[in-house]
């Protein structure tokens, strides 16, 4: 797998994509359930927290690449 996960499955989809059609179906079914009389606040936030961690995630591996750490030599 390359250094950013971007390496195609054996389906042709590489992660960022299947990271994406993930996203999209997450909030597909949050506005599904919130249309069906789900807890608005409680779907905003669940999405709001995944988004979150997803970017906090990429800072860190930023900071690991950018600093080297997490790396073997």
């Amino acid at each position: 797998m390359s250094e950013h996960g971007n390496e195609p499955t054996r389906d042709g989809e590489d992660a960022r994509s299947r990271a994406a059609r993930e996203q999209e179906e997450r909030a597909t079914r949050a506005i599904e359930s919130i249309m069906r009389g789900g807890d608005l606040g409680a779907e905003t936030q669940s999405l709001s927290n995944e988004f979150t961690d997803r970017q906090l995630a990429r800072i860190g591996a930023w900071f690991r690449r950018l600093r080297g750490w997490g790396t073997r030599d």
